[in-house]
């Protein structure tokens, strides 16, 4: 990883589309990480889920 990120509330799609903007090159792999960086997955395929209240939200299957 190359800099240490500030964690933060949960994003928006249209937040993370924003920051997604911000990448010169946009074709780069989206990749995701749940231990900091060490362990990389890209992601293969997005979902809308629901939760239990019926709430939906966007999933990242990876």
């Amino acid at each position: 990883m190359t800099g240490q990120r500030e964690w933060g509330e949960n994003k928006s799609i249209s937040q993370v589309i924003e920051e997604l903007k911000t990448f010169e090159d946009q074709e780069l792999i989206v990749m995701v990480s749940d231990d900091g960086g060490h362990t990389l997955k890209p992601v293969r395929l997005l979902g809308k889920e629901f939760d239990e209240n019926n709430n939906p939200y966007c999933t990242l299957f990876v």
